[in-house]
């Protein structure tokens, strides 16, 4: 089994490093170009199916993507961001300076805000989605955090190098199911796997 895993493309707050988690800004144009040049580098690899986060920076992503191939895009809260708590929203910068910053810095994959989840939190759902069967490739949009989660439990990346992954925002993440086992590799933006 063949699973390509796109990041949405660029939205508004990202620039600024913004924490947007659960915060559901819209793409910026650079973000819809990121998602048409992904749909073209996605194009003929025999793509039989399109999941998608249902926060709108993601399901726009997948919604250029499907167009490009021809596919419709099924949304689910399952591939949701990490849920920032009371620090979504937030600057980077301002989190680094507060008391949320100083206990996430200690363990950031386990580091669970208030009123929020922590990366180890959302493992489930996030792996709950790649147990479904499936005999053609599939696309998954979604956020940094999921595929943090899935270089640390599927591609062999310890916690603490997952959390700390740059993800571009037209990143592809091209993961291979062997039986039980996964691998996975990653791609520059806009190129193809």
């Amino acid at each position: 089994m063949i699973v390509y895993v796109v990041r949405h493309g660029e939205a508004e707050g990202n620039r600024e490093g913004r924490f947007l988690g659960q915060v559901d800004p819209q793409l910026t144009d650079r973000g819809r170009e990121q998602a048409k040049r992904q749909g073209n580098a996605l194009k003929g690899l025999g793509i039989a199916r399109i999941l998608s986060s249902d926060l709108v920076r993601a399901f726009t992503t997948a919604s250029i993507i499907g167009e490009a191939l021809n596919l419709p895009v099924e949304p689910t809260a399952a591939l949701r961001e990490v849920n920032h708590g009371v620090i979504d929203g937030w600057l980077a910068s301002d989190i680094r300076n507060s008391e949320y910053g100083r206990a996430r810095d200690k363990d950031k994959y386990n580091y669970c805000p208030p009123g929020g989840e922590s990366y180890v939190g959302i493992e489930a759902r996030i792996l709950g989605v790649l147990d479904a069967p499936q005999t053609q490739p599939l696309l998954i949009v979604t956020h940094m955090g999921p595929m943090r989660v899935m270089l640390h439990r599927l591609c062999g990346y310890s916690q603490a190098d997952a959390v700390g992954a740059k993800i571009a925002h037209d990143e592809i993440l091209t993961l291979t199911k062997n039986g039980t086992s996964w691998s996975g590799s990653r791609s520059a933006p806009g190129a193809r796997p």
